[in-house]
């Protein structure tokens, strides 16, 4: 089963080069030898794919020569994995505007890591080979995930959270963590002058420290008092304090131990949470929320998808005011 699947890679590769306009008719493509060098897979394996790839007339052998292009109708569309590490409302919002991005014909299946490297790695085994492109969510703890990722054999494409030694060797959109913070709070400090300390509650392990970081530098340079705990669980709310979290069991937290007191966000203290959703609309009246813009990272994916160079870019951010700043 497994030489069955990786020697679709090869297919992958000449379909997606076909499409992509590196080969036409008449060109020549690597050897056998080459592509066992290139993939790893034995000449039986190679065999396989270049049979496939004849017998669809896709190419054809001339002999003692090598093999050569012959029919650039590749009628395929992009078979496309989303390997995400959870499933969420903002994150549904990313996967809806990939589909609606893509348009008619393309194949999108999704699976979840959960930051876990084992189930990450089990996923890289079972699906090498099988899409043409891959978009990874790293997050988490995974460290590092060049090999696996190189060994998927399609085009990969890193999304949200990745490491910057990444950089440069897929195409990535994403979160600069600590820049965007800092700016979504620049951007809203008239609303924020009124209090006098801003703390980060953050404890789950696969949120991204860096956000502390951007804190830290917008409180030192604007005079006010940063700190950051793991969690608000039975802890009073302090006046004129800005929670600032991404987790909503510490929204909860936050909010339950204000309304025993009888704190109102916005008034009392401020509430921002990160990732915006249409529950926060209207949670306490409206959450001010400090979140990425999931839907144009789903159209700048397909963009990355299309395009044959590696790039780099940076998401774009907002800071979303409501009652509860």
């Amino acid at each position: 089963m497994l030489r069955e699947k990786r020697f679709k890679q090869i297919v992958h590769t000449v379909e997606q080069d076909i499409l992509e306009g590196r080969y036409k008719v008449g060109d020549r493509i690597a050897s056998i030898n080459s592509w066992c060098i290139r993939t790893g897979l034995s000449r039986s394996s190679v065999m396989l794919a270049l049979d496939e790839l004849k017998s669809r007339g896709i190419i054809e052998a001339e002999q003692s020569v090598g093999y050569f292009v012959s029919s650039t109708r590749v009628e395929v569309a992009h078979r496309i994995l989303l390997i995400f590490g959870e499933f969420n409302l903002f994150k549904e919002d990313l996967y809806h505007s990939i589909l609606e991005s893509l348009g008619r014909g393309a194949q999108v299946d999704i699976v979840f890591h959960h930051s876990s490297r084992s189930t990450f790695d089990m996923l890289v085994e079972n699906t090498a080979g099988k899409y043409t492109v891959y978009v990874v969510m790293p997050g988490g703890d995974l460290g590092d995930i060049e090999a696996q990722l190189r060994k998927l054999g399609g085009k990969v494409i890193l999304i949200d959270h990745f490491s910057d030694s990444l950089k440069g060797k897929f195409s990535c959109v994403g979160q600069d963590f600590a820049a965007d913070t800092y700016d979504a709070l620049v951007s809203g400090l008239s609303k924020i002058r009124p209090y006098r300390e801003i703390v980060l509650v953050q404890h789950n392990r696969i949120e991204p420290v860096e956000r502390y970081d951007g804190l830290r530098r917008f409180c030192q340079e604007f005079e006010f008092e940063s700190g950051y705990l793991k969690t608000m669980a039975d802890m009073p709310v302090k006046r004129g304090v800005i929670y600032l979290t991404p987790e909503d069991r510490e929204i909860v937290n936050i909010l339950s131990a204000a309304q025993r007191q009888g704190l109102t966000a916005g008034t009392d203290f401020g509430l921002i949470s990160y990732n915006d959703t249409v529950l926060k609309e209207v949670l306490a009246g409206g959450l001010t929320t400090l979140t990425t813009d999931f839907i144009q990272m789903g159209k700048t994916v397909v963009d990355l998808i299309r395009d044959n160079e590696i790039r780099t870019i940076r998401n774009p951010w907002k800071l979303i005011l409501r009652k509860s700043l």
